[in-house]
């Protein structure tokens, strides 16, 4: 008599078996993207902030949420964010600006704990600044004149 290795409760038989997954099971505990920001926003409005910075906050943190296809807080991460800073058609100042809210909102995040770590602190963005123009000695002669 030939014994399978496996007999008992460890026998299987030749049929499928599906593995849920876990992730899936998790979510309904995970805190939805949309009803956070709502929940951001008006302790914002309650804290004082100035209606257009806040406007200009959702309008910016919506648009990262929907470029990367963020459902739950817990789908926010360091790599999502350099996607979303990499696929801007922008300037480098313009995505100083959308980074600098998006940092302001993720505080929000971690000051209410939905956010374990301040993964955003590390990006930065740098940015030429322009060198301005040097005065011709003609402008200081002038200028001296006017002070005598």
């Amino acid at each position: 008599m030939s014994r399978s290795r496996k007999h008992g409760v460890f026998a299987v038989s030749g049929d499928v078996v599906a593995i849920s997954n876990k992730r899936k099971e998790l979510r309904k505990d995970d805190k939805e993207i949309q009803k956070t920001l709502e929940t951001i926003f008006h302790q914002m409005r309650i804290a004082g902030n100035r209606p257009r910075t806040i406007e200009s906050y959702e309008y910016i943190f919506k648009q990262f949420v929907e470029m990367c296809h963020i459902e739950y807080v817990e789908d926010i991460n360091i790599d999502k964010l350099y996607h979303y800073l990499d696929v801007l058609e922008v300037t480098p100042a313009t995505k100083l600006i959308r980074l600098k809210s998006i940092k302001a909102v993720l505080s929000k995040f971690y000051n209410n704990s939905w956010i374990k770590e301040r993964f955003w602190s590390i990006i930065q963005i740098k940015i030429d600044k322009g060198v301005k123009k040097g005065t011709k000695e003609s402008d200081i002669d002038k200028l001296l004149q006017l002070i005598d």
